[in-house]
């Protein structure tokens, strides 16, 4: 009777600690998540550009742009860093059947093209699913914007902290700032516009008449 006691106590313990888990991610944030989901995927379609920086401590090793339109699970983008003193460009999208790539190489410029699957068509979204990677997420307020803070990933290799402002009028995506083994990589909106004609997803290889084409089967 003692051992089915302990085994009870142990397995109620272990449940109680697996709800306070679980509760570490207010319903708030799960609602401003789902709300800038909606905001920044409009039926019509997206535009925005954003800026990218990379620091380790306090010396910057990457900066560049992103230009990037969206629409109906649909998307492209246009990259440009500078990663030191090395300058890269690079770009792609998914045009509802065909997940491209383009690579600008030291020796050659490369195109990858492979059929998207459920898990390949979303590789170049806005991640609004954080809340699910991690266990502990609190919810401040700053200057008319929703800033929120994960911690506690729950897979190795992720983030040890992100944070995500939102804005508290529109609810649009503002920046996102990740920290991790002394680097820190901060992504900031810097414009946003809905309307995107269907036209503009579709890929056109002769914009990289340099580039060599490779076909991947997966």
């Amino acid at each position: 009777m003692n051992i089915i006691r302990h085994r009870l106590l142990a397995l109620l313990l272990l449940l109680v600690t697996t709800v306070s888990l679980q509760a570490q991610i207010p319903d708030e944030v799960t609602f401003l998540l789902r709300k800038c989901a909606e905001a920044m995927g409009h039926p019509d379609g997206v535009e925005y550009e954003m800026t990218i920086k990379a620091k380790y401590t306090v010396i910057t090793v990457m900066k560049g742009q992103i230009n990037a339109f969206a629409k109906d699970k649909r998307n492209k983008f246009f990259l440009t860093m500078r990663i030191l003193d090395q300058h890269t460009k690079s770009a792609g999208g998914f045009d509802g059947v065909n997940q491209w790539k383009y690579q600008q190489g030291m020796e050659r410029d490369t195109i990858y093209i492979r059929k998207a699957n459920e898990q390949t068509k979303s590789d170049y979204d806005l991640n609004f699913h954080i809340d699910l990677e991690y266990r502990k997420a609190t919810l401040t307020e700053r200057f008319g914007n929703y800033v929120i803070t994960f911690t506690q990933p729950k897979t190795a290799g992720s983030p040890k902290k992100v944070t995500m402002t939102i804005s508290g009028k529109d609810y649009l995506f503002r920046e996102m700032e990740t920290s991790n083994e002394g680097t820190t990589m901060t992504m900031r909106l810097t414009h946003f516009r809905v309307g995107v004609p269907d036209d503009i997803f579709t890929f056109d290889p002769n914009q990289y008449p340099d580039a060599v084409i490779m076909e991947r089967v997966e």
